[in-house]
């Protein structure tokens, strides 16, 4: 007897009526709805399938059966709310939730599998030379999304937790030398406006978004410190106030009410006289014309931590002085330059040679005959 040809399967793909030759293939369209449609052969049914589970996977839905829910373009709008009430680096992580909305906007946000979320870095890596730096501040941006989706209700599970953070190689941490400040504030005699801000700069260690958003009511004078109600880490701090940062503030303070601006007005002034966000107008240019490679804005903040713990300020103190929540972070600080490493190797040189050698002398004992 000839034998029964074998019957043709794959997943989602079926005949509707058996023998036919004609088949058909389930699939989740757009809405989450299930549908079926008439494709033709075996092989282009198999195709239309594949085809359909690439698509779902890089860019619409998910396919679980049946499952309707809050798209993540929905949670994407929610974070962008929080972010201009409460984010200090807006703009960033504007950046960074709405190019997450470009590939998983369209997806019902409790589909998103922490898998999903991996492979997009991977894709990423792979076409955009993403490094883990990058990937870990977008896996926080959708984590926040997904984050304040759960507080009101809208997804039930935060997936990007469940993505293990990539490891980031250690950079060197970049401060200005002595030298390097000397050229910077020559070049800054033509622009009055901006010293102090250096001065603030380097004398409190705050991050660009604290210092260019604190207003004249956060300043105390009589206590020497700045309040600062909501910095990255989500705390309060206290910014303490040395001499020369009161000295640039007073300066500051006469500056505004000659210009008689705004009371709620923040503490710099522009070259227009005008108070400023952001001090990228005149920051990389002076620092070129001063010769100075390979710093931003924050290097002022290494720099400010940098010398504290070369001055002999011990962690702890740095730690809360930079408003760090962990000690480890304070710790890449005691990576210092190697001229200060050499000068403290030639204390214990000096040292020996104050007190003179103390090393016991003794004499040799005479050999036996």
């Amino acid at each position: 007897m000839p034998r029964k040809p074998k019957e043709k399967k794959h997943r989602g793909v079926f005949e509707k009526e058996k023998g036919s030759g004609i088949y058909w293939v389930r699939f989740m369209d757009v809405d989450g709805k299930r549908k079926a449609r008439c494709v033709g052969t075996f092989s282009d049914a198999v195709n239309f399938y594949e085809a359909e589970k690439v698509r779902v996977r890089k860019r619409i839905l998910a396919p679980v059966a049946g499952h309707r829910g809050v798209r993540y373009s929905q949670l994407a709008d929610e974070a962008l709310k929080f972010s201009e009430a409460a984010h200090r680096d807006q703009r960033s992580f504007t950046q960074r939730i709405e190019f997450t909305r470009e590939y998983f906007g369209n997806r019902v946000a409790d589909t998103i599998t922490p898998a999903d979320i991996a492979d997009w870095f991977s894709e990423m890596a792979r076409e955009r030379k993403w490094t883990p730096a990058t990937i870990n501040r977008y896996r926080a941006a959708l984590s926040k999304a997904f984050k304040i989706g759960i507080q009101n209700g809208k997804v039930t599970s935060n997936p990007a937790r469940l993505v293990p953070q990539r490891k980031e190689p250690a950079g060197k941490l970049r401060f200005l030398s002595e030298e390097e400040e000397v050229r910077l504030r020559q070049v800054l005699k033509d622009r009055p406006h901006s010293i102090p801000q250096l001065d603030i700069a380097l004398n409190t260690g705050m991050r660009k978004s604290e210092q260019f958003s604190v207003t004249w009511d956060q300043v105390d004078f009589t206590q020497k410190f700045i309040h600062l109600s909501a910095t990255k880490n989500g705390s309060d701090r206290y910014v303490s106030l040395n001499s020369e940062a009161i000295r640039a503030l007073e300066s500051l303070r006469e500056t505004h009410k000659r210009l008689n601006l705004p009371k709620d007005a923040t503490l710099f002034v522009s070259a227009q006289n005008k108070p400023m966000a952001d001090p990228r107008e005149w920051f990389g240019s002076a620092c070129e014309e001063a010769r100075i490679e390979g710093v931003t804005w924050h290097t002022l903040r290494h720099t400010f931590a940098s010398r504290l713990v070369m001055a002999g300020v011990d962690l702890k103190t740095v730690q809360d002085l930079m408003g760090h929540k962990t000690i480890a972070m304070t710790a890449r600080y005691a990576h210092l330059s190697p001229a200060h490493k050499l000068t403290a190797l030639e204390k214990l040189v000096s040292k020996k040679q104050a007190q003179g050698d103390g090393r016991a002398r003794t004499e040799p004992t005479p050999r036996e005959e």
